[in-house]
Formats: structure tokens, C-alpha cells, sequence
């Protein structure tokens, strides 16, 4: 039999706060995870896939055109081997259009596409919700995220007030004006693992996050929000030297708001589009060694054969 092919694309979502719900030990894959929020970002994550039918199975991952065993990926491919009895060999190939590690969410959006996309070549469908609740085990079992796929259960400026994995997980969101965009600029990954697998620093993270997130809902506005997750970000001791560099930057443009990527050495800011050319230019001319780049907000979910 021939081999077959699709795509699929998903946004990538940025996460500006969050508070991990503990313990994280000792409770069911479907009631772990965090509230928090952040935003989509439009085109994040697009995967081809290729499924050639076969007697031996062989799993093949890029990640923007390098071969590497990114572990979401892996992780998807084996689940749809199993509900979707694909036997061969399967290549999936990952154009990431932001920067891995820094708190974009982009390994949820990996395995989410190639969930998506795998589904879509043995000719099955899977709904947004199912998917997600797939990936959440996915980021769970990978300690690559908590709750990051929540993110893709709506569209704009998210809020995760409840967590857990669908039908569990609990999303609302705020409206942003319509020529809005998202600015970011990355620095580098942080180590994550250090904070999420100290309890005590746990703890202290859930506390202040639960009480920003509640500032956060008396007023939902994006000016808020932004304000509430940059203080988030400075109490709890995750904005690093270079990150609070980057604040005074902001603070003398014209934004309208602006934080802190979960888990990454990197900053978002919300700004309105006629703003946006001069802002990033600026951005760059301050920081010429790091990554200065636009997104626009939303949602767009797609997944198709190729012929």
C-alpha cells in the first residue's frame, strides 16, 4: 500500500502565570495540573505526517528539519499506534514557529498536531476536547507541562480556573481589543525541574500564583492580568536578572501590558498593531542578542490529507 500523508496546525499557548495544584503525587493524570493563563498564539505548531503500512514499526521525528527524539512527539505516535492500529513506519515532521523550552507551550502543540494529524491519515476524527485530554496525560507522564493543552480548548487571552484534564479542566478567557498582537522577546530556557520538583518551592509558587489569579478575576481586563502576572513573576522569584531588564525596557513603550513566559527565560507584551513595527523595532535595537518576535493572537485548528 502506498504511503499516506496530512497536516495539521494549532496554536502554540503562551502561559504568563500559573499556580500548580499540589500535591502533584498521589492524584489520577486527569486531576493534575495548574490554573493560570496566557495566550494563543496563532500558527504555532504545524506537522506533516507520513504513514507507510508495514510489518516493522519505525518512529521518525524533526523538529525544524533536525531528526531528534522530542519525547511528546514519541509519545503521541505511540498512543496512535495503539487506538489507531498503525502498523509501519511513521515520520512526522514539526515546523515550530516559537521558541522550544521558554514557556510557549510548544510541546503541547507538538504532540496536539501529531495527534491531529495521525488521526486524520487512518481516517479517523478526534475532537479538540479529546485530543487535549490525550495530551494531558502526554505532558503529565513527560513532565513537560502542566496544563499547557488548556490553552487549546479556546482562543485569545486564556484562563484556566480549574485544572485537571477534559472533561475536568475549567477555561475562560478575557476579551483583548481586536488589533492587538503579542511581542516576544526569548532569552533562553529556565530550569524548570529544579522548581517543579522542589515542594517547597511548589508551595510557595501555588500561594502566590492562587493569590495574583484572584486579583486577576475581580478586574479581568488584559491591563490586569498583565500587571498580575508580572508581579507573579518578580514574588515568586522567577523573573531572572536579564528578564527584569527587559521589564524597564517595556515599561517605557507603548504597551498594554506586559509579563513573564512560564517556565522560560523570556517576556511577552501585549500591544495594538499600528504600535507593533516601532515596538519591535526598538525591542531589537535593545537587545540585539535575543529572539525579538510578533504573533498574532487566535486560534486556528486545522488538520487535513495530502495528496
Amino acid at each position: 500500500m502506498n504511503s499516506r500523508r496530512s497536516y495539521a496546525t494549532a496554536p502554540a499557548p503562551l502561559s504568563s502565570i500559573f499556580s500548580p495544584k499540589l500535591p502533584l503525587s498521589g492524584r489520577r493524570v486527569e486531576e493534575i495540573g495548574a490554573r493560570g493563563g496566557g495566550f494563543t498564539l496563532r500558527g504555532g505548531v504545524e506537522t506533516y505526517a507520513e504513514y507507510s503500512p508495514g510489518n516493522v514499526d519505525e518512529s521518525i521525528v524533526y523538529v525544524n528539519d533536525s531528526r531528534m527524539d522530542f519525547i511528546t512527539s514519541l509519545k503521541a505516535i505511540e498512543i496512535s499506534r495503539r487506538l489507531l492500529e498503525l502498523r509501519g513506519r511513521i515520520t512526522l515532521k514539526h515546523k515550530v514557529n516559537v521558541p522550544i523550552g521558554m514557556g510557549f507551550g510548544a510541546s503541547a502543540s507538538i504532540a496536539f498536531t501529531a495527534l491531529l494529524a495521525l488521526f486524520k491519515i487512518a481516517g479517523r476524527g478526534i475532537s479538540v476536547r479529546e485530543a487535549c485530554r490525550i495530551v494531558h496525560g502526554i505532558e503529565v507522564q513527560c513532565k513537560t507541562g502542566l496544563n499547557s493543552e488548556a490553552g487549546l480548548l479556546a482562543e485569545g487571552l486564556i484562563l484556566v480556573v480549574g485544572e485537571g484534564a477534559p472533561p475536568r479542566v475549567r477555561v475562560d478567557s478575557i476579551p483583548i481589543p481586536h488589533d492587538s498582537m503579542i511581542i516576544s522577546v526569548a532569552i533562553a530556557p529556565l530550569e524548570a525541574s529544579k522548581i517543579l520538583s522542589d515542594p517547597n518551592e511548589l508551595r510557595k509558587v501555588e500561594e502566590i500564583g492562587d493569590k495574583k489569579l484572584e486579583e486577576i478575576l475581580e478586574n479581568p481586563t488584559p491591563e490586569n492580568f498583565l500587571k498580575k502576572s508580572r508581579e507573579f513573576a518578580l514574588e515568586a522569584g522567577l523573573a531572572t536578572k536579564r528578564v527584569q531588564e527587559i521589564f524597564e525596557e517595556l515599561e517605557k513603550l507603548q504597551v498594554i501590558g506586559y509579563a513573564q513566559n512560564m517556565i522560560g527565560e523570556a517576556c511577552h507584551a501585549l500591544v495594538l498593531r499600528k504600535d507593533a513595527r516601532r515596538i519591535e523595532e526598538r525591542l531589537r535595537n535593545a537587545f540585539p542578542e535575543y529572539l525579538v518576535k510578533a504573533f498574532e493572537v487566535g486560534s486556528l485548528i486545522r488538520s487535513s490529507i495530502q495528496t
